[in-house]
Protein backbone atom coordinates (compact mmCIF):
# COMPACT_ATOMS: atom_id res chain seq x y z
CA UNK A 1 0.00 0.00 0.00
CA UNK A 2 3.03 2.47 0.64
CA UNK A 3 4.41 1.96 -2.87
CA UNK A 4 0.79 2.80 -3.98
CA UNK A 5 0.30 6.06 -2.08
CA UNK A 6 3.73 7.24 -2.99
CA UNK A 7 3.65 6.63 -6.08
CA UNK A 8 -0.17 8.42 -6.59
CA UNK A 9 1.49 11.71 -5.29
CA UNK A 10 4.58 11.58 -7.19
CA UNK A 11 3.29 10.75 -10.70
CA UNK A 12 0.05 11.79 -10.55
CA UNK A 13 -1.03 14.33 -8.03
CA UNK A 14 -3.58 11.99 -6.00
CA UNK A 15 -3.95 11.74 -2.48
CA UNK A 16 -6.33 8.70 -0.86
CA UNK A 17 -8.06 9.89 1.76
CA UNK A 18 -8.21 7.87 4.80
CA UNK A 19 -10.12 10.46 6.91
CA UNK A 20 -13.95 11.99 6.78
CA UNK A 21 -12.69 15.51 6.35
CA UNK A 22 -10.62 16.89 3.40
CA UNK A 23 -8.85 19.81 3.03
CA UNK A 24 -9.14 19.81 -0.79
CA UNK A 25 -11.31 23.28 -1.75
CA UNK A 26 -14.07 21.53 -4.35
CA UNK A 27 -15.59 18.50 -4.81
CA UNK A 28 -15.85 17.18 -8.18
CA UNK A 29 -19.40 17.41 -7.70
CA UNK A 30 -19.15 21.31 -7.80
CA UNK A 31 -18.13 20.63 -11.48
CA UNK A 32 -21.64 19.52 -12.02
CA UNK A 33 -23.56 22.51 -10.45
CA UNK A 34 -23.96 25.73 -12.91
CA UNK A 35 -22.68 28.62 -10.31
CA UNK A 36 -19.94 26.65 -8.95
CA UNK A 37 -18.44 25.90 -12.43
CA UNK A 38 -18.25 28.95 -13.36
CA UNK A 39 -16.46 29.61 -10.23
CA UNK A 40 -13.65 27.42 -10.85
CA UNK A 41 -12.95 27.66 -14.14
CA UNK A 42 -12.52 31.46 -14.05
CA UNK A 43 -10.09 30.98 -11.32
CA UNK A 44 -8.41 28.10 -13.85
CA UNK A 45 -8.69 31.21 -16.62
CA UNK A 46 -7.30 34.17 -14.31
CA UNK A 47 -4.28 31.61 -13.40
CA UNK A 48 -3.45 30.92 -17.50
CA UNK A 49 -4.24 34.60 -18.47
CA UNK A 50 -7.32 34.76 -19.61
CA UNK A 51 -7.45 33.01 -22.90
CA UNK A 52 -10.52 31.45 -24.83
CA UNK A 53 -12.79 29.23 -22.91
CA UNK A 54 -12.37 26.72 -25.09
CA UNK A 55 -8.26 26.76 -24.63
CA UNK A 56 -9.19 25.95 -20.67
CA UNK A 57 -11.94 23.38 -21.67
CA UNK A 58 -9.14 21.13 -24.02
CA UNK A 59 -6.68 22.01 -21.14
CA UNK A 60 -8.98 20.70 -18.14
CA UNK A 61 -9.75 17.44 -20.00
CA UNK A 62 -5.74 16.87 -20.48
CA UNK A 63 -5.29 17.05 -16.77
CA UNK A 64 -7.82 15.45 -15.80
CA UNK A 65 -6.77 12.66 -17.64
CA UNK A 66 -3.30 12.37 -15.15
CA UNK A 67 -6.27 11.93 -12.43
CA UNK A 68 -7.47 8.77 -14.22
CA UNK A 69 -3.96 7.81 -15.59
CA UNK A 70 -3.22 7.09 -11.65
CA UNK A 71 -6.56 5.35 -10.98
CA UNK A 72 -5.58 2.94 -14.05
CA UNK A 73 -2.20 2.85 -12.90
CA UNK A 74 -3.28 1.53 -9.54
CA UNK A 75 -5.38 -1.21 -11.16
CA UNK A 76 -2.56 -2.44 -13.48
CA UNK A 77 0.32 -2.33 -11.14
CA UNK A 78 -1.36 -2.89 -7.92
CA UNK A 79 -4.54 -4.52 -9.00
CA UNK A 80 -6.64 -1.89 -6.52
CA UNK A 81 -9.86 -0.18 -7.96
CA UNK A 82 -9.82 3.44 -6.68
CA UNK A 83 -13.07 5.64 -7.22
CA UNK A 84 -13.82 8.17 -9.36
CA UNK A 85 -16.98 9.15 -8.44
CA UNK A 86 -17.87 12.34 -7.92
CA UNK A 87 -19.26 12.68 -4.61
CA UNK A 88 -15.96 10.97 -3.87
CA UNK A 89 -13.46 12.78 -5.50
CA UNK A 90 -11.87 16.35 -4.53
CA UNK A 91 -9.37 18.85 -5.90
CA UNK A 92 -7.53 21.65 -5.38
CA UNK A 93 -6.37 24.11 -7.84
CA UNK A 94 -2.90 24.83 -8.10
CA UNK A 95 -0.48 26.72 -9.91
CA UNK A 96 -1.12 27.81 -13.59
CA UNK A 97 -4.21 26.64 -13.76
CA UNK A 98 -3.41 22.30 -12.53
CA UNK A 99 -5.28 20.45 -10.11
CA UNK A 100 -4.27 18.15 -7.34
CA UNK A 101 -6.55 15.23 -6.45
CA UNK A 102 -7.77 13.29 -3.48
CA UNK A 103 -10.08 10.31 -3.77
CA UNK A 104 -10.60 6.92 -1.71
CA UNK A 105 -10.29 2.76 -2.64
CA UNK A 106 -13.38 1.51 -3.50
CA UNK A 107 -13.99 -0.73 -0.58
CA UNK A 108 -14.67 -4.10 -1.24
CA UNK A 109 -13.43 -4.22 -4.75
CA UNK A 110 -9.97 -5.31 -5.64
CA UNK A 111 -8.49 -7.37 -9.26
CA UNK A 112 -7.36 -10.79 -9.39
CA UNK A 113 -3.20 -10.46 -9.32
CA UNK A 114 -3.85 -13.13 -12.05
CA UNK A 115 -4.42 -13.91 -15.81
CA UNK A 116 -8.07 -14.90 -15.74
CA UNK A 117 -11.12 -14.23 -17.35
CA UNK A 118 -12.19 -13.47 -14.00
CA UNK A 119 -9.88 -10.12 -13.61
CA UNK A 120 -11.02 -9.29 -17.52
CA UNK A 121 -14.35 -8.94 -16.43
CA UNK A 122 -13.58 -6.66 -12.88
CA UNK A 123 -11.13 -4.75 -15.32
CA UNK A 124 -13.76 -3.70 -17.88
CA UNK A 125 -16.67 -3.16 -15.84
CA UNK A 126 -14.16 -0.58 -14.10
CA UNK A 127 -13.38 1.21 -17.31
CA UNK A 128 -16.64 1.63 -18.31
CA UNK A 129 -17.20 2.88 -14.33
CA UNK A 130 -14.60 5.70 -15.08
CA UNK A 131 -16.48 6.64 -18.35
CA UNK A 132 -19.44 6.51 -16.77
CA UNK A 133 -18.44 8.34 -13.71
CA UNK A 134 -15.85 11.18 -15.81
CA UNK A 135 -18.54 11.73 -18.56
CA UNK A 136 -21.34 14.19 -16.91
CA UNK A 137 -17.98 15.94 -15.73
CA UNK A 138 -16.82 16.52 -19.36
CA UNK A 139 -19.99 17.38 -20.97
CA UNK A 140 -20.77 20.11 -17.85
CA UNK A 141 -16.91 21.34 -19.03
CA UNK A 142 -18.12 21.19 -22.40
CA UNK A 143 -21.37 23.05 -22.00
CA UNK A 144 -19.43 26.28 -20.24
CA UNK A 145 -16.42 26.19 -22.49
CA UNK A 146 -17.69 25.35 -26.50
CA UNK A 147 -15.02 22.49 -26.32
CA UNK A 148 -15.62 19.48 -28.32
CA UNK A 149 -16.28 16.71 -26.12
CA UNK A 150 -14.45 14.00 -28.62
CA UNK A 151 -11.51 16.17 -28.44
CA UNK A 152 -11.68 16.19 -24.83
CA UNK A 153 -11.88 11.78 -24.96
CA UNK A 154 -9.43 11.66 -27.30
CA UNK A 155 -6.71 13.80 -25.17
CA UNK A 156 -7.85 11.68 -22.43
CA UNK A 157 -7.00 8.59 -24.32
CA UNK A 158 -3.65 9.85 -25.96
CA UNK A 159 -2.18 10.31 -22.03
CA UNK A 160 -3.65 7.20 -21.31
CA UNK A 161 -2.11 5.39 -24.07
CA UNK A 162 1.53 7.05 -23.68
CA UNK A 163 1.07 5.45 -20.09
CA UNK A 164 0.60 2.20 -20.78
CA UNK A 165 3.81 2.35 -23.38
CA UNK A 166 5.75 3.90 -20.68
CA UNK A 167 4.36 0.50 -18.49
CA UNK A 168 5.52 -1.85 -20.60
CA UNK A 169 8.99 -0.32 -21.76
CA UNK A 170 10.28 -0.26 -18.27
CA UNK A 171 11.19 -2.97 -16.18
CA UNK A 172 11.16 -0.96 -13.03
CA UNK A 173 7.08 -0.73 -13.28
CA UNK A 174 6.48 -4.52 -13.81
CA UNK A 175 8.99 -6.07 -12.34
CA UNK A 176 8.41 -9.45 -13.35
CA UNK A 177 6.96 -11.10 -16.35
CA UNK A 178 3.70 -12.11 -14.46
CA UNK A 179 2.86 -8.13 -14.14
CA UNK A 180 4.00 -7.39 -17.24
CA UNK A 181 1.34 -10.33 -18.74
CA UNK A 182 -1.73 -7.93 -16.65
CA UNK A 183 -0.55 -4.83 -18.23
CA UNK A 184 -0.81 -6.00 -21.43
CA UNK A 185 -4.07 -7.39 -21.08
CA UNK A 186 -5.20 -4.81 -19.24
CA UNK A 187 -3.91 -2.15 -22.08
CA UNK A 188 -6.04 -4.48 -24.59
CA UNK A 189 -9.17 -4.17 -22.85
CA UNK A 190 -8.95 -0.74 -21.92
CA UNK A 191 -8.94 0.91 -26.12
CA UNK A 192 -10.47 -2.47 -26.86
CA UNK A 193 -12.76 -0.55 -30.06
CA UNK A 194 -15.85 -1.72 -28.28
CA UNK A 195 -18.96 0.64 -29.39
CA UNK A 196 -19.30 3.28 -26.07
CA UNK A 197 -15.70 2.85 -25.27
CA UNK A 198 -14.95 6.70 -25.39
CA UNK A 199 -10.99 6.16 -24.64
CA UNK A 200 -10.98 3.59 -28.12
CA UNK A 201 -8.99 6.43 -29.77
CA UNK A 202 -6.61 4.87 -32.63
CA UNK A 203 -3.08 6.93 -32.60
CA UNK A 204 -0.35 7.21 -34.82
CA UNK A 205 3.77 5.97 -33.33
CA UNK A 206 5.75 8.96 -34.43
CA UNK A 207 8.31 7.59 -36.23
CA UNK A 208 12.09 9.40 -37.83
CA UNK A 209 15.06 7.88 -39.13
CA UNK A 210 16.80 10.38 -36.50
CA UNK A 211 14.60 9.46 -33.68
CA UNK A 212 16.06 6.58 -31.57
CA UNK A 213 14.74 7.33 -28.01
CA UNK A 214 11.18 5.59 -26.88
CA UNK A 215 7.72 5.23 -29.16
CA UNK A 216 5.14 7.49 -28.11
CA UNK A 217 2.02 8.05 -29.92
CA UNK A 218 0.98 11.45 -31.60
CA UNK A 219 -2.07 13.77 -30.08
CA UNK A 220 -5.04 13.47 -32.79
CA UNK A 221 -5.95 16.76 -31.72
CA UNK A 222 -4.09 20.03 -30.36
CA UNK A 223 -4.46 20.90 -26.56
CA UNK A 224 -4.46 24.28 -27.20
CA UNK A 225 -1.92 24.88 -24.42
CA UNK A 226 0.08 26.95 -27.04
CA UNK A 227 -2.61 29.82 -27.05
CA UNK A 228 -1.56 30.74 -23.18
CA UNK A 229 0.69 33.12 -24.15
CA UNK A 230 -0.53 34.64 -27.30
CA UNK A 231 1.97 37.64 -27.32
CA UNK A 232 4.71 35.14 -27.45
CA UNK A 233 7.11 35.28 -30.69
CA UNK A 234 6.86 31.80 -31.25
CA UNK A 235 4.33 29.23 -30.99
CA UNK A 236 5.20 26.51 -27.79
CA UNK A 237 3.73 23.55 -29.24
CA UNK A 238 3.66 20.06 -27.34
CA UNK A 239 5.97 17.33 -28.61
CA UNK A 240 3.24 15.38 -29.30
CA UNK A 241 1.04 18.36 -30.90
CA UNK A 242 -0.25 17.38 -34.58
CA UNK A 243 0.40 20.74 -35.65
CA UNK A 244 3.93 19.61 -36.08
CA UNK A 245 5.78 18.24 -39.08
CA UNK A 246 9.00 16.02 -38.85
CA UNK A 247 11.13 18.43 -38.99
CA UNK A 248 9.70 20.58 -36.14
CA UNK A 249 8.72 17.69 -33.80
CA UNK A 250 12.58 16.73 -33.81
CA UNK A 251 13.84 19.71 -33.25
CA UNK A 252 11.46 20.13 -30.31
CA UNK A 253 12.62 16.78 -29.06
CA UNK A 254 15.97 17.40 -29.08
CA UNK A 255 15.66 20.30 -26.70
CA UNK A 256 13.21 18.20 -24.77
CA UNK A 257 13.41 15.67 -21.95
CA UNK A 258 10.28 13.88 -22.50
CA UNK A 259 7.45 14.15 -25.18
CA UNK A 260 4.03 15.59 -23.49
Amino acid sequence: MDDLTSSLRKYFVTTLRDYEKSSYSYSVMSLLEEDSIAHILSVQSAQLGNPKRIVIGTLFAKRYSVFLMGLLAAASLHDTLISAYPKHVRFRITQGGAMAYETEIMKGYSLPACPVLERDLQFSEYVQLLQTHTAPLFQSVALHTGTNIKVMWALVSHNLQQLYIRLESDQKHWQTEHRLKLIRRDRVLLFEPLHGNLLAVKLRVFKHPDWHGPDFYLRPYCCLAYQIDSSAETRDYCTTCPKLDSEERMHLLNSSDNPQ
